[in-house]
């Protein structure tokens, strides 16, 4: 075969491939898929991290101490007793804090614990207003298991106290972690204490109630 017959069969395939490969490209008026939205998927690659901006549920301090002078407690004191008692009681229906939970799914510790009073506003409306005093630390969540975990309830406590239910969902797979960044505020300068309880499934649908341990938040 003459070396101008070759050329041509070259450029020809050549060709060939070129416009092949243009036709597989997608449209580019299509959309690409978007799966659907969760709040973490926590993996043994990466470990996400949640934010949650929380308030005192107590009324403003203003005029509380009327008839008498308010107690004043040195800086970094914590609440006392600890672990704290029985929580206050509370209207029928309204969740309540319980011990913290032990399991071979999943555990969860606290940093740092105890937490010292930071002072930094935290950014949402309902700590604006007569909640200057602040705290933050982090709720670490670890999947001790090879089986997926979604959590799709977390109830927050402050005192004891209901304050939110929050129904984000993270998920973590098999042996992952995923860290929160817990921000409270309140109006009373006093010894505080937080928790939070987490509800879901496992991969398997049965389902998961998993309180964290309390949070001391010492005094400013």
């Amino acid at each position: 075969m003459s070396p101008r017959v070759l050329a041509s069969l070259l450029a020809v395939t050549v060709a060939g491939l070129v416009i092949a490969s243009c036709g597989d490209q997608p449209s580019p008026t299509v959309a690409s898929p978007v799966a659907a939205p969760v709040a973490a998927v926590a993996g043994a690659a990466q470990t996400p991290t949640l934010i949650d901006m929380l308030a005192d549920p107590a009324t403003s301090p203003l005029g509380a101490f009327a008839e008498g002078a308010p107690v004043v407690y040195p800086p970094n004191t914590p609440p006392d007793p600890w672990p704290p008692g029985p929580p206050p009681k509370a209207q029928p229906g309204v969740p309540v804090p319980t011990d913290p939970t032990t399991s071979p799914k999943m555990h969860i510790t606290i940093e740092p614990e105890p937490v010292t009073h930071s002072g930094v506003p935290v950014p949402t409306l309902s700590c604006q207003t007569n909640h200057p005093y602040t705290w933050y630390y982090e709720q670490v969540l670890v999947n001790d298991r090879g089986l997926a975990l979604t959590l799709n309830q977390r109830e927050n406590f402050f005192d004891g106290r209901y304050t939110s239910t929050n129904p984000e969902v993270i998920q973590i797979r098999g042996n992952g972690t995923v860290r929160i960044q817990v921000r409270w505020c309140s109006g009373y300068a006093k010894p505080h204490y937080a928790q939070t309880r987490f509800k879901g499934r496992d991969e398997t649908g049965e389902p998961i109630e998993f309180s964290a341990p309390p949070v001391r938040l010492l005094t400013p």
